[in-house]
């Protein structure tokens, strides 16, 4: 490592540390700010974050009108874009049944969407949010690591998931069919005395 490869510390205040990174070799400069009472790092390549990527899936109550369930899953959609959020996918996944009866329901519409956020420090309120929601039975968020987001992308593309369609087979019309007579099975009588 040469001299220019160690951090150089940039600036000092009360609440945070910024240091600066400069790798020739990847012509990567990186600007890291550290803050001493949580050790969070965020890495920041050119001036901008790298995007986390999420998943949460909920379910609405099916008694709702289509307008109802609609308008709840847009408000969802709308609450993650106020915090700063950029939707990447909305996959509604229609009308399932539960595996067991949730608030006396044994089935709910399912939607899942994806999104990219740069600080997940949002994520406590908006699941307090959607707890405080009336209209959704369950929901789950989940933090999409390399492997999830490929797949997702690869779903979308319809490269995971879609059945190739096969084309039946021809059926062969009355005409073409061969009659085959097979012999008639030989009839035993069980009371009749044995022959030797």
């Amino acid at each position: 490592m040469t001299q220019g490869e160690f951090p150089t510390l940039l600036k000092e205040t009360q609440d945070f540390q910024i240091f600066f990174l400069k790798i020739p070799t990847l012509s990567l400069e990186l600007f890291i700010p550290l803050h001493p009472l949580f050790k969070k790092a965020f890495i920041i390549i050119h001036n901008s974050l790298i995007m986390r990527h999420y998943e949460v899936t909920f379910i609405v109550d099916p008694v709702l009108s289509g307008d109802e369930v609609t308008s709840t899953a847009q408000t969802i959609q709308d609450d993650l874009k106020r915090y700063g959020n950029s939707i990447i996918a909305v996959d509604t996944m229609g009308l399932r049944q539960l595996a067991y009866p949730i608030n006396k329901r044994s089935s709910g519409i399912y939607y899942c969407v994806e999104f990219a956020c740069e600080v997940a420090d949002f994520i406590g309120k908006f699941e307090l949010s959607l707890k405080r929601n009336e209209k959704l039975l369950r929901f789950l968020t989940v933090k999409l690591d390399k492997y999830g987001v490929k797949y997702n992308e690869d779903k979308r593309n319809g490269l995971i998931g879609s059945r190739k369609k096969v084309a039946p087979a021809p059926v062969k019309k009355a005409d073409d069919l061969e009659e085959v007579v097979l012999p008639a099975p030989e009839v035993v009588d069980l009371d009749a005395p044995e022959v030797v």
